[in-house]
């Protein structure tokens, strides 16, 4: 066995909180840490709406009241669908860490072609024009900076199933980076912000130029990665692959760059860069014209995708037209003469549809083709994606001139018609896809499409209908697009650069009793008034508005290492680490909670293990509560570890004062320093208690970092000379830890810096994990802390003692082969010379149970690559982990045709949920393993000489029993092979007696049979 060198990787994360002094449970001074408000403050504003009538229903109503707009029309699908879509939002706001803070996620679960943390750039774009109306900036600043400088920016495999053409994640998909960051600053008016991007947009710009045909002008996509799967483009440019295939000359990508151009010239005037402005104002007009003389079809009156010359010698335009070909209008590109390609809108042969429009058009040969035969044709299909983008187009349309082929009322009637498009079963809901013609969502899976967010509403209702038309001065145009016989409707404090702007339209002032006619209202005060429909212009000055930043230190999106939550008990389909994972939502499905159902208990606790002493001052928790067998607790206590014992804490502040479900609960307190906290519940009478998510968060006010060769830095931001500066490097127990130059020091001036190196050292055998140092600094009359560091400890088989079962196939095995799927055969299994052998012409499928038993809930299984079938067939697959039989096994795949690994639990003929997988490419010689720590498991490759991490998932207690080392061999057809396997544990308890497994003779049959 090859041993591996032990090393500790550090990530560094460079947000700070604030300090006390690192001993177990100890107050902090006071002061030393002021808990930030979870809710940004509203301000001055009108109260002419019933804001609790209009959320009634609403888990956390109180979110709503601080954020979002509110709205009140006559049209009451609009009206519901208005404030669904603001909860499907806040959905998908997702604290993620320290480092990155929050994203916004498409879906619930991510899927395994997700970015880190779970961003997908593809609808990102909207993510932006939605949630630029809402007065938190702090999510959508940390979501731009994820995609500019973050992880969203960095690295990923060139694969064909991640997009083989580009190396990174904010490239995976087609993204109008530039012209969402822009429509976003002319909203909040915040210069510094969006000034200080603008290298990372012109660089975000340029590297879409391996996509640029200088010949041209233009720049190619491929209809999957503009979010768009089997096109009618495809199907007819490429029918061999309509799926991956189908590269041509696109309105979108095309459009994108294009305001993308325009926005980055406007960002550089903004920054004083003129030299940079022009540059990228010649580049829009360029690329404009090329758009005209390639994809615009006079004859035809529409944008076209063009096909690539190596699909298409010609380049020719395809024959159908497309939803994509009004993206143009979108980024205000479009010329007046092109507008009579709004008429095949309205045509009934066209785009037209009851829950439209179609993605290309019904005279199309391509037409719902395949559509209902699996998921995600573009060819039809009404998208949300889609329809935003077409009514974002036609508002801009709208707005700067009256085309004789659409109107105003066209826009009320499209988006009426999307408005009742989002609805199942009686109530606002949103999928991926719906059929055109039909009131049913078609592209709609269980646990995954829920609540899509991959489109606008929000944006499309106060953009446009209701009409706040931001300007790059301090002109605010008000321009409802809302029907002329509507007789009312309010858009009530609107947060807009810094202040509240109310629209009212009340024909004859009796709806609101604020006079007759069109007003707008800013801070609450009437600034501009009409007595008919139509646009008004105010200015509206930018207020400096202060953005919180504090950080929660509970959070762990990664489901391992530290912070850990812990429980009493929890439910079986529950659990611990759902209640840090940064997911705040109260719906049954999809299931993101911690609960105690079933237990037997009276009182449970659910905490969190730091790992390292933390300053606590502000806990906040979303109980979870369902009506049924999960209810707001009775009463909760929380308390704190003091390193031997649990302490209440003390001089606890609640809001609300009473427990409330479906709601923040907000505990406050003078700081603790403490490396565990945790909430005992007292159960509700006849049920249990639930938690969506337990925080514990901090607002920074100090300067000290760890670097990843554990050297600490404090810099001194107080503005004055402090004396008596000492730092310490908390660790977690067990580890050691010494400065190797000076701890202390007398004075540091203001703006200086004082550094200390330190080694770090683990204890023997530690397991693989991240592990968290926090570095904290002391001086007269106050302090400071740094961030989680996590460093990770990487795999070393050697960490687990007991060698269990150590295989390399010379001779043959006490193995049973089990058969998972009656319609996969157990293949002929052949052991010796070094290899177990799987073969069979036809598909075959067999999770194998080996020798010795899994004994410990702390083990490694691994098993080393013989050969794989290489057929490119569907299924090509090895399995590593624990075997009890055919319905009951835990184990890592890895697919070779996908190039991808995940995990699969089946228990009792049913699976776990264990979302996601990871990119992987093994090959003959390298191994792949899977480790149980309690109830969590983690896949691992070793490829290139190191161990690499790649899925995690809790299991909860299902690894008892009759389970051994064991694998699992899967193919189309063909031969794979396993060149040994090994198990390992440690801490082995006594075995009871058991069976004697089945011998396998050299053709892979039951001796015993």
């Amino acid at each position: 066995m090859r041993r591996i060198a032990l090393a500790l990787a550090a990530v560094l994360v460079t947000t700070v909180v604030p300090v006390v002094v690192p001993s177990s449970a100890t107050a902090g001074p006071a002061g030393s840490a002021t808990p930030a408000e979870p809710y940004p403050s509203v301000g001055s504003g009108t109260a002419v709406l019933d804001h609790d009538a209009l959320l009634r229903g609403f888990a956390e109503p109180e979110w709503y009241k601080a954020n979002i707009p509110f709205l009140e029309v006559p049209d009451r699908s609009i009206q519901d669908v208005y404030y669904y879509r603001w909860s499907t939002y806040k959905r998908h706001l997702r604290y993620t860490d320290q480092a990155s803070g929050y994203l916004v996620t498409e879906f619930h679960n991510p899927p395994g072609y997700s970015a880190p943390l779970g961003g997908i750039v593809a609808a990102a774009g909207h993510h932006i024009a939605e949630g630029r109306w809402l007065r938190d900036r702090r999510p959508l600043d940390d979501y731009l900076r994820y995609w500019l400088q973050g992880p969203g920016a960095g690295p990923k495999p060139k694969e064909d199933y991640l997009n083989k053409d580009t190396d990174d994640w904010a490239h995976q998909y087609s993204f109008w980076a530039a012209t969402a960051a822009y429509q976003r600053y002319l909203v909040t008016g915040d210069r510094t912000f969006v000034t200080a991007l603008l290298p990372d947009l012109v660089r975000q710009y340029d590297k879409w130029g391996h996509q640029f045909n200088p010949r041209l002008g233009l720049y190619w996509s491929v209809p999957v990665w503009d979010a768009m799967e089997f096109t009618a483009s495809s199907y007819e440019t490429d029918p061999a692959d309509p799926y991956h295939g189908g590269a041509g000359y696109r309105p979108t990508l095309n459009a994108y760059q294009y305001g993308d151009a325009r926005s980055i010239a406007a960002i550089a005037r903004l920054a004083g860069d003129s030299r940079l402005a022009a540059s990228f104002d010649q580049r829009a007009s360029a690329l404009r014209d090329a758009m005209y003389r390639h994809l615009w079809d006079p004859a035809r009156q529409f944008f076209y995708h063009k096909a690539r010359a190596d699909l298409d010698p010609a380049e020719g335009l395809v024959s159908s037209r497309e939803e994509i070909g009004f993206v143009p209008w979108m980024f205000d590109l479009a010329e007046p003469s092109t507008d009579a390609a709004w008429a095949s809108l309205t045509d009934p042969a066209g785009f037209a549809a009851p829950y439209g429009p179609t993605t290309v058009e019904r005279r199309s040969p391509w037409f719902m083709r395949d559509a209902l035969a699996g998921c995600c044709r573009w060819n039809g299909p009404s998208w949300p994606y889609s329809t935003s983008q077409t009514l974002t187009g036609l508002a801009n349309l709208l707005n700067a001139r009256s085309p004789a082929s659409v109107s105003t009322a066209d826009y009320y009637a499209l988006l009426r018609d999307y408005a009742l498009t989002q609805y199942k079963g009686g109530v606002p809901y949103v999928a991926e896809a719906h059929h055109p013609d039909e009131d049913r969502w078609i592209y709609d899976s269980r646990g995954h499409s829920e609540h899509y967010n991959h489109s606008t509403f929000t944006d499309l209702v106060i953009n446009g209908l209701v009409g706040l038309r931001p300007s790059a001065d301090d002109r605010l145009v008000v321009n409802p697009l809302v029907p002329p016989s509507w007789d009312y409707f309010a858009l009530e404090n609107t947060p807009y650069r810094g202040h509240n702007v109310t629209v009212l339209w009340d024909r004859d002032g009796s709806r609101y009793h604020q006079g007759a006619g069109l007003q707008v209202f800013v801070d609450g005060r009437p600034v501009a008034r009409r007595a008919s429909l139509g646009p008004v212009t105010l200015r509206v000055g930018t207020a400096q508005v202060a953005t919180a930043a504090p950080v929660d230190d509970a959070a762990n999106p990664n489901g391992t290492g530290y912070p850990r939550p812990f429980a009493s008990y929890t439910n079986a389909i529950d659990s611990t680490w759902d209640a840090v994972d940064g997911r705040i939502y109260y719906d049954d499905i999809p299931h993101s909670r911690w609960t105690n159902y079933n237990s037997p208990n009276a009182s449970d606790h659910l905490g969190v293990d730091f790992g390292v002493p933390t300053p606590v001052s502000d806990v906040r928790m979303y109980l979870y509560d369902d009506g049924g067998g999960v209810k707001t607790p009775a009463a909760y206590s929380v308390q704190t570890w003091d390193g031997s014992t649990w302490q209440p804490v003390p001089e606890q502040r609640r809001r609300p004062e009473v427990p409330a479900g479906n709601a923040l609960n907000h505990i406050t307190f003078p700081a603790v320093v403490t490396s565990k906290i945790r909430v005992v519940f007292t159960n509700p009478p006849g049920a249990k208690v639930g938690v969506t998510e337990l925080g514990a968060w901090s607002f920074p006010t100090g300067t000290v970092s760890v670097a990843p060769d554990f050297t600490t830095t404090y810099v001194n931001d107080t503005g004055r000379a402090v004396t008596g500066v000492r730092t310490t490097l908390a660790v977690p127990p067990g580890w050691s830890v010494r400065a190797t130059s000076p701890a202390s020091a007398h004075v540091v001036r203001p703006g200086g810096r004082f550094g200390t190196r330190w080694t770090v050292t683990p204890p023997p055998g530690v397991r693989p994990d991240r592990y968290p140092v926090r570095a904290f600094t002391t001086f007269a009359g106050g302090g400071a802390a740094s961030p989680y560091a996590s460093f990770t400890v990487p795999l070393d088989p050697l960490a687990y003692p007991s060698v269990d079962l150590s295989d390399s196939f010379d001779t043959a095995g006490s193995y049973v082969p089990h058969q998972p799927n009656p319609g996969e055969r157990v293949p002929t299994l052949t052991t010796g010379d070094g290899l177990l052998t799987a073969t069979s012409a036809d598909p075959f499928f067999t999770v194998v149970a080996g020798p010795a038993p899994v004994r410990s809930a702390d083990a490694f299984t691994a098993v080393t690559i013989g050969a794989l079938a290489g057929t490119g067939a569907p299924e090509d697959s090895v399995f590593v982990g624990w075997v009890k039989d055919a319905d009951n096994y835990v184990t890592a795949w890895y697919n070779n045709t996908r190039k991808r690994s995940g995990i699969n639990v089946r228990v009792n003929g049913s699976f776990l949920d264990t979302p996601g997988d990871a990119p992987l490419t093994l090959a003959p010689g390298d191994r792949f393993a899977l480790t149980v720590a309690g109830d969590t498991i983690t896949s691992y490759a070793f490829t290139g000489g190191a161990w690499k991490p790649l899925r995690t998932n809790t299991i909860g207690t299902v690894l008892t029993g009759e389970y051994r080392y064991g694998f699992g061999l899967r193919g189309t057809s063909g031969t794979i092979s396993l060149a040994d396997v090994e198990g390992r544990s440690r801490q082995v308890p006594p075995a009871p007696p058991e069976a004697k497994p089945e011998r396998l003779d050299r053709s892979g049959q039951p001796r015993n049979r």
